[in-house]
């Protein structure tokens, strides 16, 4: 095991001074001091840790059976010489090839590098045959000197299985007593020996797995500054070589149903990805379902152009729920505050979420993007990067961001995708206490998370000679998540089940929260958006595909509204970032999914969801679920309208994954 842990060390080394060497040589213009060094090693210790158990699993295999069966050294030494020899150049190529291809590209090295396997002349057309040569001799240099210390470091290079097996020759001669305790001890040596690697093998899963978390080891994991280059320096990249080339897909390939030009003509004045150019023609196919009464002129929700933004994403608090949307009233009400905001706020009725995860209804919410029916964009962080945000067009615009969340900030990649899209600041469970994030399965309790929020809201300035500078915050909840571990004094006999005290929690501590805030001096000059980030199976929904999952609440409050009113226009949730700009006279061209639903242009009203597999459109006639395995549809309302909500479908699901392709 001394041997493990001295191959441990050196793989450790290694990727350290990778990290190095990735500073010093592709830095840039970046201005690198000392404290952003040992931040980039310490935060991308983890992904080390894990791509280090990796490489460590076959030694550690070859060990164990060696201690037990001596005969084995043999055939085993050669195993762990070839494994070395394939470990370093492997290594080796992925740091050097990290280094040389960055300056190239601005990213770090990921499955990219497959689709020029095919073309080498084109892969090295910017570089000259002499750089190529050298880069190739520098390479197999250093994987030579890495695999001859790992041969030394298990010393394999003399006769490792002679010199490292155990002592089984049994003695003939001696007492009785003698052999009994010979063989005890070797009875406890065994015991002893298996126990040990038993629990170097568990430590490595954990290791290789990133820790004991829900959330497994990615590339966010690593991502710990507003300053991408330091996020990347900290990434192993053999770690993001390996995650990216999981996920490596066709996407253009994927949900053909139809050419590009009839899909760009059925999404013609749609979105703003597309061309309005045929939206009033005579071929245009939806103007028998899709008018949607819009005044001459925007309607101006807010007093200010410049507020404080509250954006809150309440976990799963679907419409059923509330009884603003038809859900239980009265002494049975679950949301009661929720309802009193609508009634006294801007309440949008008809909105639906873009999907069934939170992951991919916080990206469809903070990038206006739509959802994909068998893919998380968050995920995939070389594309999620790429995509416009709120925090980011806010920050532009002046503002400081931060997200606060009460826990497990790396799960789905979340890290990653909030700092490379524009937050500055995030606030997750590791902030908090002990006690209070281990006060739910998933996190901090709701509870604790609003007041957490208020204080960090009313907070004053660190600096009060400088000017205030407007604030973009976003919390996401997490009480009315699985298993609903809240309280039992907040269910009711009367509650069709279990979940729903969950979110009569949540509701309470919601409006305690905005009852505090507006006895404050921020009040006046706070927007607070709040917004599930999708709906729920609970309280009479019991599977996604029908209409009441997908129908959620939205509801502005907050000083800075100019009044009450209620908004009616279809919607999904990736329309915030163009209806919140618009309203605050910022652009959002950036937002090609994006839709102003309060603009005058917006004519054509329908909303377009994901479910596994298949996806949602509804108009304010008719709605349709079609499901890609089985081809079926399910139809409610006017089912005239159908087949041609069925091909309109077909054609935003192609003409989305065209432009997920079009991200890399």
């Amino acid at each position: 095991m001394k041997r493990l842990a001295v191959l441990l060390l050196l793989w450790m080394l290694t990727f350290a001074l990778g990290k190095l060497a990735f500073v010093a040589l592709c830095h840039g213009q970046e201005v690198i001091r000392i404290s952003d060094l040992v931040a980039i090693q310490w935060h991308g210790l983890p992904m080390d840790l894990s791509v280090t158990a990796y490489l460590l699993l076959l030694p550690w295999l070859c060990c164990w059976i060696g201690s037990n069966w001596s005969a084995s050294w043999r055939l085993l030494r050669w195993v762990l010489v070839i494994f070395n020899a394939l470990a370093a150049l492997a290594i080796v190529a992925c740091i050097v090839g990290d280094i040389v291809l960055y300056p190239f590209w601005g990213f770090k090295l990921d499955a990219t590098i497959w689709t020029y396997i095919d073309s080498p002349k084109d892969a090295v057309a910017s570089v000259s045959i002499g750089f190529v040569i050298l880069t190739l001799l520098i390479s197999l240099a250093l994987a030579a000197l890495l695999f001859w210390l790992l041969c030394r470091s298990m010393g394999v290079q003399r006769r490792w299985y002679a010199a490292s097996a155990p002592a089984l020759r049994s003695r003939t001669t001696g007492s009785t007593r003698s052999r009994a305790l010979l063989r005890g001890r070797r009875l406890l040596g065994f015991l002893l020996r298996n126990t040990g690697y038993l629990l170097l093998g568990g430590v490595l899963f954990v290791c290789l797995r990133g820790g004991l978390t829900e959330s497994t080891m990615n590339v966010g994991n690593a991502y710990f500054s507003e300053r991408q280059f330091l996020n990347h320096a900290a990434v192993n990249p053999a770690f993001s070589l390996l995650a990216s080339s999981q996920k490596v897909e066709h996407f253009d390939q994927l949900y053909r149903s139809m050419s590009s030009e009839e899909a760009d003509r059925l999404l013609a004045g749609l979105y703003p990805i597309t061309s309005p150019a045929a939206a009033n023609s005579e071929e245009s196919e939806h103007s028998d379902y899709s008018e949607n009464p819009t005044p001459s002129a925007p309607p101006i929700l807010l007093r200010t152009s410049r507020p404080n933004i509250l954006l809150i994403f309440w976990e799963g608090c679907g419409g059923q729920l509330t009884a603003s949307l038809g859900g239980p009233d009265g002494p049975a009400a679950i949301t009661p505050n929720l309802d009193s905001f609508a009634q006294t706020g801007i309440f949008f009725s008809e909105l639906r979420a873009n999907s069934f995860r939170t992951d991919r209804g916080t990206l469809s919410t903070l990038s206006g993007h739509l959802s994909y029916p068998t893919h998380s964009l968050m995920k995939m962080a070389s594309r999620a990067r790429k995509l416009p945000s709120l925090a980011q067009s806010l920050a532009a615009a002046g503002y400081s961001t931060s997200f606060i969340y009460g826990g497990d900030v790396n799960f789905t990649n979340m890290k990653g995708y909030l700092l490379s899209t524009g937050y500055q600041h995030i606030l997750a469970d590791i902030d908090f206490s002990h006690s209070e994030r281990t006060s739910s399965k998933w996190g901090v309790s709701d509870s604790i998370l609003f007041r957490r929020l208020f204080d960090e809201l009313t907070a004053p300035p660190t600096d009060a000679s400088l000017p205030a500078t407007p604030r973009f915050t976003t919390a996401l909840t997490l009480s009315s998540h699985e298993p609903w571990d809240v309280p039992s004094s907040y269910r009711l006999p009367t509650d069709a089940d279990e979940k729903v005290a969950a979110f009569r929690y949540t509701d309470h501590h919601l409006g305690q929260f905005i009852r505090r805030m507006s006895q404050t001096p921020q009040w006046k000059n706070l927007l607070i958006i709040i917004l599930p980030d999708h709906g729920v199976q609970a309280a009479g929904v019991s599977k996604r595909e029908e209409p009441r999952f997908f129908h959620i609440p939205m509801v502005w409050t907050g000083g800075a509204i100019a009044g009450a009113c209620q908004v009616t226009a279809l919607m999904n949730q990736s329309d915030l970032p163009a209806t919140l700009l618009a309203q605050m006279g910022l652009p959002h061209e950036n937002y090609p999914w994006s839709r102003d639903v309060l603009s005058p242009a917006y004519v054509r009203s329908f909303i377009y969801s994901t479910f596994n597999d298949g996806f949602y459109l509804c108009t304010p006639t008719a709605s349709a679920f079609y499901d890609n395995k089985s081809q079926q549809t399910t139809a409610y309302g006017d089912t005239l309208q159908t087949d041609s909500l069925v091909r309109l479908g077909k054609a935003i699901l192609q003409r989305s994954y065209d432009q997920l392709e079009e991200l890399h």
